[in-house]
């Protein structure tokens, strides 16, 4: 479901498949605990192919964890139809998204 690489500071997760109401409870639980090690984690969903309202609820949840602690979640490399939903829902004006992982990383 996702693979995590350490870049320096930052971690990054790949995130791979759909992301739905379970996968995205799983990836924001992993992703809490990754925190407790690094200030900053880049979410790239390059590998991602599909996801729903369930799954972007779980990822708005999980930026709202990760600002109540004051860490950096960052979100980049995603698909056309992903980046959409992001800027109809106006949540590309909460998230800090990058286009590149390269972007993400600064």
């Amino acid at each position: 479901m996702f693979e995590v690489q350490d870049k320096g500071d930052k971690k990054i997760v790949f995130v791979k498949g759909e992301v739905n109401a379970q996968t995205g409870s799983e990836l924001k639980k992993n992703i809490l605990e990754l925190f407790n090690s690094t200030d900053s984690v880049v979410l790239s969903f390059k590998g991602v192919v599909y996801m729903n309202s369930s799954g972007l609820r779980e990822i708005i949840d999980l930026l709202k964890s990760t600002n109540k602690i004051k860490k950096n979640l960052m979100l980049c490399e995603m698909s056309a139809d992903i980046r959409e939903m992001f800027t109809f829902t106006g949540l590309d004006k909460v998230f800090k998204i990058f286009d590149t992982q390269a972007q993400a990383l600064g």
